[in-house]
Protein backbone atom coordinates (compact mmCIF):
# COMPACT_ATOMS: atom_id res chain seq x y z
CA UNK A 1 0.00 0.00 0.00
CA UNK A 2 2.88 2.32 0.97
CA UNK A 3 4.69 1.18 -2.31
CA UNK A 4 1.49 2.38 -4.31
CA UNK A 5 1.17 5.35 -2.90
CA UNK A 6 5.07 6.11 -3.15
CA UNK A 7 4.11 5.51 -7.28
CA UNK A 8 1.53 7.60 -7.41
CA UNK A 9 2.71 10.44 -5.36
CA UNK A 10 5.97 10.81 -8.31
CA UNK A 11 3.72 9.67 -11.94
CA UNK A 12 1.47 12.62 -10.58
CA UNK A 13 3.57 15.84 -11.20
CA UNK A 14 5.06 13.70 -14.78
CA UNK A 15 1.20 13.68 -15.44
CA UNK A 16 0.41 16.94 -15.04
CA UNK A 17 3.37 18.32 -16.88
CA UNK A 18 2.48 16.23 -20.05
CA UNK A 19 -0.89 18.03 -19.84
CA UNK A 20 0.26 20.91 -19.49
CA UNK A 21 3.29 20.30 -22.42
CA UNK A 22 0.02 19.45 -24.73
CA UNK A 23 -2.27 21.73 -23.69
CA UNK A 24 0.40 24.57 -24.54
CA UNK A 25 1.46 23.39 -27.65
CA UNK A 26 -2.23 23.63 -28.66
CA UNK A 27 -2.56 26.62 -26.85
CA UNK A 28 0.17 29.28 -28.09
CA UNK A 29 -1.12 32.18 -29.28
CA UNK A 30 -4.78 31.12 -28.52
CA UNK A 31 -7.64 31.78 -26.37
CA UNK A 32 -9.23 28.36 -25.47
CA UNK A 33 -13.03 28.55 -24.93
CA UNK A 34 -15.18 26.37 -23.22
CA UNK A 35 -18.17 25.27 -25.28
CA UNK A 36 -20.77 22.48 -24.60
CA UNK A 37 -19.95 19.88 -26.86
CA UNK A 38 -23.43 18.70 -27.97
CA UNK A 39 -23.30 22.56 -29.44
CA UNK A 40 -20.24 22.03 -31.54
CA UNK A 41 -19.75 18.07 -32.21
CA UNK A 42 -21.31 15.43 -32.06
CA UNK A 43 -20.17 11.80 -30.60
CA UNK A 44 -17.41 10.97 -32.59
CA UNK A 45 -15.68 14.49 -32.24
CA UNK A 46 -16.70 15.78 -35.91
CA UNK A 47 -18.64 19.38 -36.50
CA UNK A 48 -22.18 19.88 -36.37
CA UNK A 49 -23.72 22.48 -38.18
CA UNK A 50 -22.65 24.76 -35.44
CA UNK A 51 -19.61 27.25 -36.94
CA UNK A 52 -18.04 30.78 -37.25
CA UNK A 53 -16.03 30.25 -40.10
CA UNK A 54 -16.77 32.09 -43.49
CA UNK A 55 -18.64 30.35 -45.89
CA UNK A 56 -19.80 30.93 -49.09
CA UNK A 57 -23.24 28.96 -50.37
CA UNK A 58 -24.96 28.37 -53.58
CA UNK A 59 -28.53 26.58 -54.11
CA UNK A 60 -31.87 27.42 -55.32
CA UNK A 61 -35.62 28.53 -53.62
CA UNK A 62 -39.05 27.56 -54.81
CA UNK A 63 -41.72 29.10 -53.54
CA UNK A 64 -45.74 29.83 -53.68
CA UNK A 65 -48.74 31.06 -51.74
CA UNK A 66 -50.97 34.33 -52.34
CA UNK A 67 -50.28 37.65 -54.60
CA UNK A 68 -52.62 40.54 -54.31
CA UNK A 69 -52.81 43.93 -55.97
CA UNK A 70 -54.06 46.62 -53.43
CA UNK A 71 -54.65 50.63 -53.94
CA UNK A 72 -56.76 53.31 -52.76
CA UNK A 73 -59.14 53.05 -55.56
CA UNK A 74 -62.69 53.13 -54.06
CA UNK A 75 -64.36 50.92 -56.49
CA UNK A 76 -61.31 48.61 -56.40
CA UNK A 77 -61.56 45.23 -54.22
CA UNK A 78 -58.56 43.51 -53.00
CA UNK A 79 -60.17 40.12 -53.32
CA UNK A 80 -60.53 37.40 -54.27
CA UNK A 81 -56.35 38.19 -55.04
CA UNK A 82 -54.87 35.20 -56.33
CA UNK A 83 -51.79 32.69 -56.14
CA UNK A 84 -48.03 33.47 -56.85
CA UNK A 85 -44.80 30.81 -57.53
CA UNK A 86 -41.02 31.43 -57.73
CA UNK A 87 -38.26 29.68 -58.62
CA UNK A 88 -34.44 30.87 -58.47
CA UNK A 89 -31.02 31.28 -57.78
CA UNK A 90 -28.94 32.18 -54.53
CA UNK A 91 -25.71 32.92 -52.98
CA UNK A 92 -25.49 33.15 -49.43
CA UNK A 93 -21.84 34.58 -47.11
CA UNK A 94 -22.36 33.35 -43.51
CA UNK A 95 -20.03 34.23 -40.86
CA UNK A 96 -20.42 34.56 -37.36
CA UNK A 97 -24.24 34.55 -37.47
CA UNK A 98 -24.16 36.70 -40.22
CA UNK A 99 -26.23 36.21 -43.49
CA UNK A 100 -25.43 38.42 -46.66
CA UNK A 101 -27.66 36.98 -49.34
CA UNK A 102 -28.32 37.60 -53.28
CA UNK A 103 -29.54 36.22 -56.21
CA UNK A 104 -31.77 36.46 -59.13
CA UNK A 105 -35.05 35.15 -59.35
CA UNK A 106 -38.65 34.45 -61.83
CA UNK A 107 -41.52 34.95 -60.43
CA UNK A 108 -45.35 33.61 -61.51
CA UNK A 109 -48.48 36.08 -60.36
CA UNK A 110 -52.35 35.01 -61.19
CA UNK A 111 -54.36 37.88 -59.38
CA UNK A 112 -57.41 38.97 -59.16
CA UNK A 113 -59.79 41.83 -58.54
CA UNK A 114 -63.16 42.86 -58.14
CA UNK A 115 -64.64 46.31 -59.22
CA UNK A 116 -68.10 47.86 -58.40
CA UNK A 117 -70.94 48.03 -60.55
CA UNK A 118 -70.23 50.75 -63.48
CA UNK A 119 -72.54 51.86 -66.54
CA UNK A 120 -72.79 53.50 -69.98
CA UNK A 121 -75.26 55.77 -71.50
CA UNK A 122 -75.25 56.66 -75.68
CA UNK A 123 -77.99 59.27 -75.51
CA UNK A 124 -79.19 59.48 -78.50
CA UNK A 125 -78.66 56.17 -80.00
CA UNK A 126 -81.13 55.52 -82.65
CA UNK A 127 -83.10 51.85 -83.11
CA UNK A 128 -83.11 50.46 -87.15
CA UNK A 129 -85.95 52.95 -87.78
CA UNK A 130 -84.27 56.06 -86.92
CA UNK A 131 -86.36 56.72 -84.25
CA UNK A 132 -83.77 58.17 -81.37
CA UNK A 133 -83.42 56.73 -77.74
CA UNK A 134 -81.46 56.41 -74.11
CA UNK A 135 -79.67 53.11 -74.23
CA UNK A 136 -77.79 52.37 -71.31
CA UNK A 137 -75.49 49.58 -70.35
CA UNK A 138 -75.05 48.20 -66.95
CA UNK A 139 -71.94 46.33 -66.01
CA UNK A 140 -71.77 44.18 -63.01
CA UNK A 141 -70.09 41.56 -61.05
CA UNK A 142 -66.76 42.76 -63.09
CA UNK A 143 -63.33 40.68 -62.17
CA UNK A 144 -60.26 41.56 -63.87
CA UNK A 145 -57.63 39.32 -63.82
CA UNK A 146 -54.17 39.91 -64.48
CA UNK A 147 -51.08 36.84 -65.07
CA UNK A 148 -47.44 38.43 -64.61
CA UNK A 149 -44.05 37.43 -64.71
CA UNK A 150 -41.38 39.23 -62.97
CA UNK A 151 -37.47 39.14 -62.64
CA UNK A 152 -36.41 39.78 -60.09
CA UNK A 153 -33.06 40.69 -57.59
CA UNK A 154 -32.98 40.26 -53.55
CA UNK A 155 -30.31 42.14 -51.81
CA UNK A 156 -31.06 40.89 -47.80
CA UNK A 157 -29.00 40.83 -44.77
CA UNK A 158 -30.17 38.76 -41.86
CA UNK A 159 -29.16 36.31 -38.54
CA UNK A 160 -28.89 32.90 -37.33
CA UNK A 161 -30.23 32.28 -33.64
CA UNK A 162 -29.27 28.80 -33.33
CA UNK A 163 -30.71 26.54 -36.20
CA UNK A 164 -33.47 29.36 -36.98
CA UNK A 165 -33.22 32.79 -39.03
CA UNK A 166 -34.55 35.80 -40.55
CA UNK A 167 -33.55 37.56 -43.81
CA UNK A 168 -34.94 41.34 -44.10
CA UNK A 169 -34.13 43.64 -47.20
CA UNK A 170 -34.91 45.13 -50.61
CA UNK A 171 -36.03 43.16 -53.74
CA UNK A 172 -36.18 44.19 -57.64
CA UNK A 173 -38.95 43.46 -59.51
CA UNK A 174 -39.12 43.84 -63.31
CA UNK A 175 -42.55 42.72 -65.36
CA UNK A 176 -41.27 40.63 -68.07
CA UNK A 177 -44.08 38.89 -69.76
CA UNK A 178 -47.91 39.34 -68.60
CA UNK A 179 -51.82 39.19 -70.01
CA UNK A 180 -55.12 39.96 -68.92
CA UNK A 181 -58.64 38.72 -68.62
CA UNK A 182 -62.14 40.27 -67.91
CA UNK A 183 -65.29 38.47 -66.83
CA UNK A 184 -68.61 40.66 -66.11
CA UNK A 185 -72.03 40.67 -66.27
CA UNK A 186 -73.68 43.03 -69.10
CA UNK A 187 -77.14 44.24 -68.90
CA UNK A 188 -79.13 46.42 -71.96
CA UNK A 189 -82.07 48.87 -71.34
CA UNK A 190 -83.69 51.03 -73.65
CA UNK A 191 -85.91 54.67 -72.92
CA UNK A 192 -87.32 56.03 -75.44
CA UNK A 193 -89.44 59.64 -75.14
CA UNK A 194 -92.37 58.05 -77.06
CA UNK A 195 -93.46 55.17 -74.69
CA UNK A 196 -93.34 54.91 -71.03
CA UNK A 197 -91.08 53.05 -69.11
CA UNK A 198 -87.34 51.00 -69.99
CA UNK A 199 -87.61 48.33 -72.33
CA UNK A 200 -85.80 45.36 -70.85
CA UNK A 201 -85.47 41.58 -71.61
CA UNK A 202 -86.38 42.23 -75.39
CA UNK A 203 -84.04 40.08 -77.34
CA UNK A 204 -85.53 40.92 -80.67
CA UNK A 205 -84.57 44.26 -80.07
CA UNK A 206 -81.15 43.66 -78.44
CA UNK A 207 -81.92 44.32 -75.16
CA UNK A 208 -80.87 41.50 -72.84
CA UNK A 209 -80.31 40.97 -69.09
CA UNK A 210 -77.08 39.70 -67.29
CA UNK A 211 -75.40 38.24 -70.16
CA UNK A 212 -72.25 36.62 -69.44
CA UNK A 213 -68.93 38.01 -70.85
CA UNK A 214 -64.97 36.86 -70.57
CA UNK A 215 -62.56 38.58 -73.02
CA UNK A 216 -58.91 38.27 -73.24
CA UNK A 217 -57.25 42.02 -72.60
CA UNK A 218 -53.74 43.42 -73.30
CA UNK A 219 -50.95 43.03 -70.74
CA UNK A 220 -51.02 45.46 -67.86
CA UNK A 221 -48.17 47.68 -68.56
CA UNK A 222 -46.49 47.81 -64.68
CA UNK A 223 -44.12 50.30 -63.61
CA UNK A 224 -40.50 48.80 -61.43
CA UNK A 225 -40.69 48.13 -58.35
CA UNK A 226 -38.84 47.91 -55.63
CA UNK A 227 -40.44 45.01 -52.69
CA UNK A 228 -39.67 45.03 -49.09
CA UNK A 229 -38.83 41.63 -47.92
CA UNK A 230 -39.03 39.46 -45.12
CA UNK A 231 -37.92 36.04 -44.58
CA UNK A 232 -37.89 33.67 -41.10
CA UNK A 233 -37.39 29.95 -41.20
CA UNK A 234 -35.64 27.14 -39.69
CA UNK A 235 -32.31 25.67 -41.48
CA UNK A 236 -31.33 21.79 -41.43
CA UNK A 237 -27.59 21.01 -42.21
CA UNK A 238 -26.83 17.60 -44.26
CA UNK A 239 -22.80 17.98 -43.42
CA UNK A 240 -19.96 17.77 -41.21
CA UNK A 241 -17.18 20.47 -41.28
CA UNK A 242 -13.67 18.85 -40.41
CA UNK A 243 -13.08 16.59 -38.07
CA UNK A 244 -11.06 17.96 -34.41
CA UNK A 245 -7.79 18.77 -34.88
CA UNK A 246 -7.69 20.06 -38.16
CA UNK A 247 -6.77 23.35 -39.53
CA UNK A 248 -8.93 24.94 -42.90
CA UNK A 249 -11.11 22.14 -43.41
CA UNK A 250 -13.19 22.77 -46.79
CA UNK A 251 -16.94 22.57 -45.75
CA UNK A 252 -19.05 20.81 -48.57
CA UNK A 253 -22.19 21.60 -46.62
CA UNK A 254 -25.40 20.82 -47.69
CA UNK A 255 -28.87 22.89 -45.84
CA UNK A 256 -32.54 22.89 -46.30
CA UNK A 257 -34.34 25.89 -44.96
CA UNK A 258 -38.11 26.04 -44.30
CA UNK A 259 -39.26 29.89 -44.15
CA UNK A 260 -42.44 31.71 -44.24
CA UNK A 261 -42.12 34.86 -46.67
CA UNK A 262 -43.58 38.58 -47.26
CA UNK A 263 -42.77 41.16 -50.21
CA UNK A 264 -44.74 44.62 -50.24
CA UNK A 265 -44.01 46.74 -52.68
CA UNK A 266 -42.99 50.05 -52.07
CA UNK A 267 -43.28 51.61 -55.39
CA UNK A 268 -46.66 52.83 -57.37
CA UNK A 269 -46.50 50.02 -60.36
CA UNK A 270 -49.51 51.71 -61.89
CA UNK A 271 -49.51 51.26 -65.75
CA UNK A 272 -49.20 54.77 -67.49
CA UNK A 273 -51.94 53.84 -70.39
CA UNK A 274 -55.19 55.87 -70.30
CA UNK A 275 -57.26 53.31 -72.03
CA UNK A 276 -61.21 53.37 -72.26
CA UNK A 277 -62.99 50.41 -69.92
CA UNK A 278 -65.42 49.21 -72.99
CA UNK A 279 -65.00 49.64 -76.47
CA UNK A 280 -68.05 49.72 -77.78
CA UNK A 281 -68.68 49.60 -81.68
CA UNK A 282 -71.10 52.19 -82.93
CA UNK A 283 -72.17 49.91 -85.80
CA UNK A 284 -73.01 46.80 -83.60
CA UNK A 285 -74.19 48.58 -79.94
CA UNK A 286 -76.55 45.58 -79.64
CA UNK A 287 -73.98 42.44 -80.49
CA UNK A 288 -71.75 41.80 -77.17
CA UNK A 289 -69.35 39.48 -78.85
CA UNK A 290 -67.95 42.82 -80.54
CA UNK A 291 -67.66 44.59 -77.31
CA UNK A 292 -64.09 44.85 -76.05
CA UNK A 293 -62.61 45.81 -72.13
CA UNK A 294 -59.87 46.91 -71.00
CA UNK A 295 -58.12 45.99 -67.37
CA UNK A 296 -59.30 49.00 -65.10
CA UNK A 297 -55.90 49.40 -63.92
CA UNK A 298 -54.87 50.23 -67.01
CA UNK A 299 -57.63 52.71 -67.87
CA UNK A 300 -58.34 56.80 -67.32
CA UNK A 301 -60.75 55.61 -64.33
CA UNK A 302 -57.39 54.25 -62.21
CA UNK A 303 -54.66 57.24 -63.45
CA UNK A 304 -55.56 59.31 -60.48
CA UNK A 305 -54.93 56.53 -57.87
CA UNK A 306 -51.97 53.95 -57.21
CA UNK A 307 -51.35 50.71 -56.92
CA UNK A 308 -48.86 48.01 -55.36
CA UNK A 309 -47.78 44.36 -55.69
CA UNK A 310 -48.13 42.34 -52.25
CA UNK A 311 -46.69 38.55 -52.12
CA UNK A 312 -46.89 35.67 -49.27
CA UNK A 313 -46.35 32.20 -49.00
CA UNK A 314 -43.62 29.58 -48.02
CA UNK A 315 -40.12 29.24 -49.27
CA UNK A 316 -38.06 26.14 -49.77
CA UNK A 317 -34.34 26.83 -50.12
CA UNK A 318 -31.90 24.28 -50.43
CA UNK A 319 -27.74 24.95 -50.68
CA UNK A 320 -26.25 21.88 -52.58
CA UNK A 321 -22.81 23.74 -52.81
CA UNK A 322 -20.54 25.36 -49.96
CA UNK A 323 -16.76 26.12 -49.20
CA UNK A 324 -15.05 27.41 -46.41
CA UNK A 325 -12.67 30.59 -47.16
CA UNK A 326 -12.04 30.81 -43.83
CA UNK A 327 -10.99 28.64 -40.32
CA UNK A 328 -11.69 30.70 -37.41
CA UNK A 329 -12.51 27.72 -35.10
CA UNK A 330 -10.66 24.83 -34.76
CA UNK A 331 -11.53 21.50 -32.28
CA UNK A 332 -7.93 20.45 -30.90
CA UNK A 333 -8.19 20.30 -27.09
CA UNK A 334 -10.47 17.47 -25.44
CA UNK A 335 -14.67 16.97 -26.59
CA UNK A 336 -15.60 20.21 -25.75
CA UNK A 337 -13.13 22.86 -26.40
CA UNK A 338 -12.31 25.18 -28.90
CA UNK A 339 -9.16 27.03 -29.77
CA UNK A 340 -10.27 30.21 -31.19
CA UNK A 341 -7.88 32.77 -33.53
CA UNK A 342 -6.94 36.16 -31.75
Amino acid sequence: MKRTFIILFILLPVSVVAQTRVRNEYSTNYDAVRVPASKRVNSSGLRTSTYDGVHHLVGFHADGGYSAFFGNMPTMNVSPGGYTAGFGFDYAYTGRGLILQTGVAVRWQDVQNQFGNDSLIIDPATDAEGTPFKLRYDFTNRIDRSRNVYVQVPLLAGLYFYNFYFLAGAKVSLQVLGSTQTTLSLTTTAEYNRYIGLWEEMDNHGIRKEVEQLRDCPKLDLKFDVLANLEIGYEWSFSNYGKRGYRKQNARDCRLRLAAFLECGLLDISPNTKLKPYIIPSATPYDFSTFEFNHILSTADASNYHFRNLFTGIRLSFFFFGYQSSEKCILCGPLGDEIKLR
